[in-house]
């Protein structure tokens, strides 16, 4: 098991304002494990995904995404995991959340259907 980092993501373009956004990543055999805080919205929902893209590069089997410490969620974070759902295998996908800020909208919009939703990362693991 590697260690993971918490790194602050800095917007793409100079034009765009900081985002507060941090993640990690923590490999736990062929699983990715990316740990999100901050807010996802519309201005930091592209750095999001490009480090999920970056992620699904390394070929993980499964991709397991904490939510816990997210405090804004949008629907552009949400199209952020339905790409990523498109790219890996069924189920591969699993989203760690346990606030009404993430689960809410993963359940309102019926993706939860398609990405599972965890407590905890040792159940998105299992």
């Amino acid at each position: 098991m590697s260690e993971a980092r918490w790194v602050a993501v800095p917007p793409s373009t100079p034009d765009l304002p900081a985002t507060d956004l941090a993640v990690a990543l923590d490999w736990r055999g062929r699983t990715a494990v990316l740990a999100v805080a901050g807010e996802i919205d519309l201005v930091s929902a592209p750095e999001f995904a490009e480090v999920v893209d970056v992620v699904l590069a390394g070929g993980p089997e499964k991709l397991v995404v904490d939510l816990r410490e997210v405090t804004f969620f949008c629907s552009a974070g949400l199209q952020v995991l339905a790409a990523a759902h498109r790219r890996l295998a069924e189920r591969a996908l699993r989203v760690v959340s346990d606030s009404a800020v993430t689960s809410g909208p993963l359940r309102t919009t019926g993706l939860d259907t398609w990405i599972g939703v965890h407590a905890t990362v040792d159940e998105a693991l299992e």
